[in-house]
């Protein structure tokens, strides 16, 4: 009998813990249920819970008639693109520009969407020649699909300029087009800052302030404006987080100002760097990816740099976006032996592109050797690299 009641007791158990993580299960479940008119293909997008490279494929989507349907478990609130491989509503340029790529990427060619546990929400919109498709059915998407409504005619009318100026050789033309453009992209960012403002509670406010500030769109100045408008009930959330730390990056990197705290194991042995164990020499950090053609472009003069002034200045590079496999191959290929860095895309302390609010590739800080900010370059390294010589002389 004894034995009877151990093995109920057992089964009582495995039924609770079976019951308690199907719940949990139902508890993470995000759906989303989507009618598209005039979409053809699948759709596709990157799960919020997967790490991905820049080669690693995307989840699909399938999409029949138009319908479709996504059901997957979320660990976290998190924005996702949902898009067409290069089919639909991107800018396909059939004349490729030399150097250029294939298409115009721009936000009105993606569906963008809150992904969180628990979620059901709904997609439905027409493919134009973008996406005139939002989603609905909690305060998150609701906020973003306000947001979007008023965007993305805008940003579309923006890329198919971009595709007639690709397409005109006529320099009066161009320049016509371009003049357009830049109306219409004043127009879009002055909307968005308005919204901005009159939207605090949403985290599609939090999550443009970023991608203003990442673009240079707004100055140091209204950043924090804006900044300090958005509610601190988003303050939880990635969105807020990320661009708190680029706020705070503004004050943390101004010139003359102690350069930020960089003590890490993100290198490529894992040993421990201290960037204030570089006193008493001037440092260059140079932030950069192998897949950012200035930026390889010019690591052959940092190379000279760091070779010809090795007594005096030490290199720092900062990577974003590549494996640590491809970062030691590309730097043992070409003997590039200063520190190198992993900027972590979580944010997490070892997330220095936000740290420092990079806002584009290459970016370059020099450091004097009391460890204090000169001056940030971004964009071509010759004024950094003369403001070096300078300094090196003396």
């Amino acid at each position: 009998m004894k034995k009877i009641h151990k093995i109920l007791f057992v089964c009582f158990i495995a039924l609770i813990s079976f019951n308690k993580n199907n719940a949990q299960n139902k508890d993470n479940t995000f759906t989303i249920t989507g009618e598209i008119k005039g979409l053809k293909g699948n759709l596709y997008f990157r799960h919020p819970d997967k790490e991905y490279t820049r080669t690693t494929p995307s989840d699909s989507i399938i999409v029949t008639n138009g319908k479709f349907k996504l059901t997957t478990n979320v660990s976290k609130v998190a924005l996702i693109r949902v898009f067409p491989k290069f089919s639909g509503p991107d800018k396909i340029l059939s004349k490729i520009p030399k150097g250029g790529r294939g298409y115009i990427p721009v936000k009105s060619g993606t569906i963008m969407v809150y992904a969180s546990p628990g979620a059901n929400i709904t997609i439905k919109g027409e493919a134009k020649d973008y996406f005139d498709a939002y989603p609905s059915g909690d305060a998150f998407n609701d906020g973003l699909a306000k947001v979007n409504k008023l965007m993305y005619p805008m940003y579309n009318e923006m890329g198919n300029l971009a595709v007639e100026s690709t397409y005109t050789d006529d320099k009066a033309k161009k320049e016509e087009i371009n003049k357009k453009s830049e109306a219409i992209s004043k127009k879009s960012i002055d909307a968005l800052v308005n919204h901005l403002k009159n939207n605090p509670n949403a985290l599609a406010s939090a999550w443009y302030l970023n991608d203003l500030m990442l673009r240079t769109q707004v100055t140091n100045e209204q950043a924090e404006e804006l900044f300090s408008v958005l509610s601190t009930d988003l303050a939880a959330y990635k969105d807020y987080k990320d661009v708190a730390t680029r706020v705070q990056g503004i004050k943390e990197t101004a010139d003359g100002s102690p350069v930020p705290s960089i003590k890490t194991n993100a290198t490529l042995n894992g040993e421990i760097f201290d960037i204030n164990s570089l006193k008493g020499k001037y440092v260059l950090i140079d932030f950069w990816g192998i897949w950012c053609g200035p930026c390889v472009a010019e690591m052959p003069e940092v190379k000279e740099f760091q070779e010809k002034h090795k007594d005096n200045l030490v290199v720092v590079g900062i990577n974003s976006g590549d494996t640590k496999e491809k970062i030691e191959a590309f730097v043992n290929k070409n003997n590039y032996g200063w520190m190198q860095l992993m900027s972590d895309k979580k944010n997490t302390p070892d997330n220095f592109v936000n740290r420092f609010n990079v806002q584009g590739f290459p970016t370059k800080f020099i450091i004097d050797r009391r460890g204090k900010i000169i001056k940030r370059f971004v964009g071509s390294g010759e004024e950094a690299f003369k403001m070096l010589e300078e300094l090196l002389k003396s």
